[in-house]
């Protein structure tokens, strides 16, 4: 049972109840963040972003964000991405060697440079200049600040998920529901 109560719908912005109620399926994690009607609007419009505008490639995203829920150790996040990184094509093999991917051979160069980009901002706050630069030569800015952003907004959100032990929705993890669950508003 989660450490705070999930916002209450009746006490909420007709926004924040709008956005809570777009998709098909309502998901703790926004439940829990609409408790701030300040933050979950500006919130959900910057992860929508992410997953749906960003130039940043939706398999690097999403080896990102998984890399991130590893070093978090934020089994909801897990739970929710492993369907998402599998419809954007990031495989069983690469989704089983996400604790240990520096002994993995199944990503590619560009993908282990991710992880490791991942590993040194998740971890250490600042990515290394030295796996910045190789970045580069794969990547524009746009790409890179992207990748940057949605490693600190999935670790925010890892964030908040563990210290608050959001509870797992009964269709946690299942590709169907969560399929389209995001609208390019």
């Amino acid at each position: 049972m989660a450490l705070l109560p999930y916002v209450d719908e009746a006490a909420v912005s007709e926004k924040t109840r709008e956005i809570l109620n777009r998709g098909r399926i309502k998901m703790n994690v926004a439940r829990m963040i609409a408790n701030s009607d300040a933050a979950f609007y500006p919130f959900s419009m910057l992860g929508n972003s992410l997953l749906t505008r960003a130039r940043l490639d939706a398999r690097l995203r999403e080896i990102a964000i998984l890399r991130t829920a590893k070093v978090s150790k934020s089994v909801y996040e897990w739970t929710q991405h492993v369907p998402i990184a599998k419809g954007v094509g990031v495989t069983d093999q690469q989704i089983e060697a996400m604790e240990n991917w520096q002994n993995a051979s199944c990503f590619s160069d560009l993908e282990r440079l991710v992880l490791k980009f991942t590993d040194e901002v998740a971890r250490d706050v600042k990515g290394s200049r030295e796996t910045l630069e190789a970045l580069k030569r794969h990547m524009g800015a746009a790409e890179i600040v992207e990748l940057i952003l949605s490693i600190g907004f999935w670790g925010m959100v890892a964030r908040l998920l563990e210290t608050t032990e959001v509870d797992l929705e009964d269709f946690a993890g299942k590709v169907d529901l969560l399929k389209n669950s995001f609208s390019r508003s």
